[in-house]
């Protein structure tokens, strides 16, 4: 029969330390810079919180299905009517395409303020799939901020 010894309980107090690896939640100030920043940059939440192979990999999917969907000849919508128009009654459903394309961040600002997809082009063949890879960047990013959520606050790895 084996006696314990000090070898033996030095091995079980380092194994014991290693054993507890519930995910621990992070510093409200950490926390909140990491929401904020996944609302801005998709996959920059993951990255402030360590997380690097999850935030380059969202960064360049979500990034990439928005700059696919420009290239498609996407709309950026807006929720206000624009001044061709010829209504003043703001769009509905228009509110809910500018909703779900703006959860993007920069990717929906920097194209608008570059005046990408600015233009409708509803006759070019791939409208509806370019609007369709925007508004997904745009609604996945937001699933990533509750997911950097979270992460911060604990409650999963």
């Amino acid at each position: 029969m084996q006696t314990k010894d000090d070898l033996t309980e030095e091995f079980a107090a380092r194994y014991a330390a290693i054993d507890d690896d519930a995910p621990k939640a992070y510093p409200a100030s950490k926390r909140m810079l990491a929401v904020v920043a996944a609302m801005l940059v998709p996959g920059a939440g993951h990255l402030v919180l360590g997380k690097y192979g999850r935030g380059l990999l969202f960064f360049a999917t979500l990034t990439g299905a928005f700059i696919l969907g420009l290239s498609l000849h996407a709309r950026l919508f807006y929720p206000l009517p624009s001044p061709t128009e010829h209504s003043s009654a703001p769009d509905f459903v228009g509110v809910l395409w500018f909703f779900a394309q703006i959860g993007s961040g920069f990717c929906y600002l920097v194209s608008y303020l570059l005046g990408l997809g600015t233009v409708p082009q509803p006759s070019a063949a791939t409208y509806e799939y370019g609007n369709t890879f925007t508004c997904l960047a745009g609604l996945l990013n937001y699933l990533l901020m509750y997911d950097v959520y979270d992460i911060a606050a604990g409650r999963k790895r």
